[in-house]
This record gives C-alpha cells, sequence and structure tokens, in this order.
C-alpha cells in the first residue's frame, strides 16, 4: 500500500521508501525511517501536500513522493 492511500486519522508503519532522490535522506533524517509509525494529519486545502505526523514531528510530504513510500497498516 501507497502513503497516499492512507486517510485522514489512520496510522500505518513505514516499510520502504523507494527511490526519491536527495529527498530521501532529508526524510530519514526527519525520522521518516522503515518500522516507524506514521499518521495522515490533514491534507492541504487543494489537496497537495499531506501533513504527516511521525514521532511527534509534523512533515509535509508532496503526493508524488509519498506514492514511493511503501506501508501497512498498523492494527
Amino acid at each position: 500500500m501507497k502513503l497516499t492511500e492512507l486517510k485522514r486519522g489512520e496510522k500505518a508503519r513505514i516499510i520502504k521508501i523507494g527511490k526519491i532522490g536527495e529527498l530521501k535522506k532529508r526524510l530519514v533524517d526527519m525520522g521518516v525511517t522503515a518500522g516507524e509509525i506514521i499518521k495522515l494529519e490533514r491534507n492541504a486545502p487543494l489537496g497537495d501536500p499531506q501533513e504527516f505526523i511521525v514521532k511527534s514531528t509534523n512533515i509535509a510530504i508532496r503526493k508524488q513522493d509519498a506514492q514511493n513510500i511503501e506501508i501497512e497498516i498498523d492494527g
């Protein structure tokens, strides 16, 4: 499942971050790593970017980048 498929308020576990160039290093530095729990907080008024919470930190990620992040719903 892709991060873009997460619904508002849902939590998921990050499985893998695909090839998104320099952004991958920045995301990893902010705690967006495999095994972490991520929650969709809200969408921007026009739907892009989306705001997520990881390790108590709010992070905005564009949908085109979120499409490259694999997740599984955290039961």
